[in-house]
């Protein structure tokens, strides 16, 4: 066997729900019997150190050929030590336990308390924490529970890929959608409520921060950074996302899509009340949870519906709702309904969560870089963080709705580089099948190991497969708007996959002479 990593999980992670330290090994032709045998000497290493025993646990990862010990820790060099002597045994460099137990008992006298897992307790929480994951919508679902928590009276918190606020206040800029981010939040004094927006990367690099959350959000899943750290595929992206819904706390509820059947399949997992939402109200989950005296949260083509108990009872009508432009879009829908559903799940008053769904919108200075939509010149031009395929799937839906008779769609396509390259090139092909015109941009901060060089040509070989060519290639997004722009005709609708110079476009948008208004309907 060889050693693939050791990685301490400070949270609930992928393995255990509670701190783990994670010994990847690549079996080498070796069965999994010799991990489990591995997982015995964890024991064994534990006991001769006067230690207690821990959790472990044993799986095969989803890269062929490897596999992963994981156990609970209290103290991390003791849990290190003990990795390390697992990984010296596993890859044959000794077999020896008596050096390793001997270095082992010399470290756990010396642990210290501040050498324990940075995990918030329950214990330690003073506030109500409300957990968001899922593949696309987090920052829209997270702003919008914050706003309406506030319109409820609450202190907020929240931390998402856009930063970290403080009752409406940024006070740290950048991503902060890992544990780092929810600990900055969880750990302010004086707030009522904190809203974590919860990337992959954090569960699967730290664990989640906290030991529990009271509602956990689960939206959506689809493929996305596929081929990182062992998960190559959507069922796995599924189980590294559903640690959120899982440590909801049992009183608590895990706000589950039912439109999605990885989503719902978590419900059986977990060990909160279930709150399903769906965009349809006739969905037999639904019908047949709401029948069972759960609650659920759907839409129709016209409004937003409670249902519980036998009870059906209307929100708001989609007019109302502007994040949704009347129902046109969808996923929007989608972002809503958990919203709300999030929101009851912790006993906010209905009129509140109303008057927080009418007044929040898809503005720059709202919900900034998420289907922002302007007017410029007889044409639409939606601003919005489609990085992936299913949300360039869901932008493009939307851009037809706006699109006029006789116009266009131009599509302005490019990601992040860390991305599988069919995914990359996927993105070219529902580009050009969509699109009547497609601009390539490129990127500076979101390589990711790839050169621009190579990350252009995968998109330019999906548009090339679709039997169409690119109109423009682009290095950045900023040049790219002011491209198709200029082609640009009254009718035409502009859809930009916007990740590094959202702010730049809607200056250049703003700043054009001409009339620009920011659409809510």
């Amino acid at each position: 066997m060889r050693l693939v990593e050791i990685r301490d999980l400070d949270g609930p992670n992928l393995f255990l729900l509670e701190p783990a330290i994670k010994v990847e090994l690549a079996l080498d032709g070796a069965p999994l019997s010799a991990v489990e045998a591995l997982g015995q000497t964890v024991l064994e290493l534990h006991q001769r150190a006067g230690a207690d025993l821990p959790r472990i646990t044993v799986a095969e990862m989803e890269t062929p050929g490897q596999a992963t010990l994981a156990f609970s820790w209290d103290h991390r060099r003791f849990a290190l030590g003990i990795a390390d002597a697992i990984a010296r045994i596993a890859t044959g460099e000794t077999g020896d336990l008596s050096d390793a137990a001997a270095r082992l008992r010399e470290i756990r006298a010396e642990c210290k308390a501040d050498d324990a897992p940075l995990m918030i307790r329950d214990t330690d929480r003073r506030m109500r924490a409300i957990a968001v994951t899922g593949t696309n919508g987090k920052t829209t679902t997270t702003r919008l529970i914050a706003h309406i928590g506030r319109v409820a009276g609450l202190r907020v918190g929240w931390c998402s890929s856009a930063g970290v606020y403080i009752n409406g206040a940024q006070v740290v800029e950048g991503d902060y959608s890992g544990p780092s981010g929810a600990r900055r939040v969880l750990t302010e004094p004086g707030l009522d409520l904190a809203v974590l927006e919860t990337a992959r990367g954090g569960i699967l690099l730290r664990g989640v921060a906290y030991e529990s959350n009271d509602v956990g959000v689960f939206i959506n899943v689809s493929a996305d950074h596929l081929d990182l750290q062992g998960i190559r595929t959507v069922r796995g992206l599924a189980r590294v996302k559903s640690i959120v819904a899982r440590v909801t706390r049992p009183e608590g509820y895990a706000v589950l899509n039912a439109d999605d059947p990885l989503v719902l399949a978590v419900g059986e997992t977990v060990r909160a009340r279930r709150f399903l939402v769906s965009r349809d109200e006739r969905n037999p989950a639904v019908l047949a949870h709401v029948a069972a005296g759960g609650r659920a949260l759907v839409a129709t083509p016209r409004e937003l519906v409670h249902l519980e108990g036998g009870e059906r009872a209307t929100i708001l009508p989609l007019s109302e709702v502007p994040i949704t432009f009347g129902g046109r879009a969808w996923h929007m829908v989608e972002n809503a309904l958990c919203a709300a559903a999030a929101c009851l799940g912790i006993g906010l008053d209905m009129q509140a969560i109303c008057e927080g769904l009418r007044t929040f919108r898809n503005t720059p200075s709202d919900n900034p870089g998420r289907l922002n939509v302007f007017r410029v010149g007889g044409a639409s031009v939606i601003l919005d963080y489609a990085h992936n395929e299913a949300g360039l799937d869901c932008l493009l839906d939307f851009a037809e709705t706006l699109k006029q008779p006789g116009g266009r769609v131009i599509s302005i396509i490019g990601t992040a580089g860390d991305r599988t390259a069919e995914s990359l090139r996927e993105l070219g092909r529902i580009a050009a099948r969509r699109s009547e015109v497609v601009i390539v941009k490129g990127t500076k901060k979101y390589l990711r190991g790839r050169n621009l060089e190579e990350l252009i040509g995968l998109y330019v070989e999906g548009i090339e497969n679709a039997g169409a060519t690119p109109y423009a290639i682009e290095p950045l997004e900023l040049p790219a708007t002011e491209r198709a722009l200029e082609i640009a005709r009254p009718g035409d609708v502009i859809a930009i996959m916007a990740q590094e110079q959202i702010e730049e476009i809607v200056s250049l948008l703003q700043g054009r002479g001409q009339a620009v208004e920011a659409l809510s309907t």
